[in-house]
């Protein structure tokens, strides 16, 4: 298991970005004004519950530490670059393929599966936070389509099988 001294600075801030794109790849799969703010909410919540499988505990324990010593001390994260003029949803996939690319260096195979698959928990909390179509509240859904295709493309990208 790999603790934060293993990875340098730069190496760090990147996996610190990573749950944050994971929600946020998600809430921009299907942009609804009502359900956004309890989106966000659910991507907080669901980084606070920390509940990541046991290969992955130290490390996404430590990432949440970070992430909430910063936010407390009102320190912005690392800035993400995106091209405003193409869609940032393959944006945010590179970006997430490329910090979890650190992982085949520094980890094991058990622990890179167990740090994606608690970015696919993170990610299905943010999804299943607000409820998407439907008028009023009527015929609304927990999870879109465009949620669900999101992430499949999520599972697809970190290499875990869809289920």
């Amino acid at each position: 298991m790999t603790t934060k001294s293993d990875y340098n600075e730069q190496e760090w801030e990147s996996l610190l970005q990573t749950p944050i794109l994971a929600g946020s790849y998600i809430i921009i799969s299907d942009i609804s004004v009502t359900a956004m703010p309890r989106e966000m909410k659910g991507l907080y919540k669901a980084l606070m519950a920390q509940d990541a499988p046991a290969d992955a505990e130290q490390l996404v324990a430590a990432v949440v530490a970070d992430l909430v010593k910063k936010t407390e001390g009102k320190e912005n994260l690392e800035q993400i670059a995106l091209d405003d003029n193409q869609d940032p949803r393959p944006q945010i996939l590179e970006l997430l393929k490329h910090s979890l690319s650190v992982l085949d260096e520094k980890s094991d195979p058990g622990e890179k599966a167990a740090f994606s698959t608690w970015l696919i928990k993170v990610a299905q909390a943010t999804a299943e936070a607000g409820r998407e179509g439907g008028f009023l509240g009527i015929g609304s859904v927990r999870v879109s389509e465009q949620e669900k295709a999101a992430l499949a493309e999520l599972q697809q990208a970190f290499g875990l099988e869809n289920g």
